[in-house]
């Protein structure tokens, strides 16, 4: 799948995947959107080797920046209203599954070799 992208207002890009759209980057940040020197980026399927940047860094001190990898999944869709149909009291409020089958655990940044097994193990 070949990602593009859209710009679609100087606070927003649209993350295409093959023409559909999958994700978007957008800021100000956060739930409550009141980080306004931060993105978010929603859409991704995982998050991948944390690095440091050979490019950024703070030139004062020298001190690399962070990047990270996201991998995004051609199947994903817009409209996920689940949260709306169930009520947010029945949801957990970070992954939005049901409270008793709560999947935040799998909202973590992974290795490389964690997805390289994931991919085999679904390929078999």
């Amino acid at each position: 799948m070949k990602l593009t992208f859209k710009l679609n207002s100087e606070q927003e890009i649209i993350i295409l995947g093959d023409g559909k759209i999958i994700g978007s980057i957008f800021t100000p940040a956060g739930t409550s959107h009141d980080r306004t020197n931060a993105i978010q980026i929603c859409g991704f399927e995982n998050a991948f080797d944390l690095w440091g940047c050979g490019v950024f860094k703070d030139n004062e001190a020298e001190n690399p920046r962070k990047d990270i990898q996201l991998l995004f999944n051609k199947e994903t869709k817009m409209g996920g209203t689940k949260h709306l149909e169930l009520g947010l009291n029945k949801l957990c409020h970070k992954c939005y599954y049901p409270k008793d089958k709560c999947m935040c655990k799998d909202l973590r940044i992974k290795t490389i070799d964690e997805l390289t097994l994931e991919r085999l193990e679904k390929n078999d």
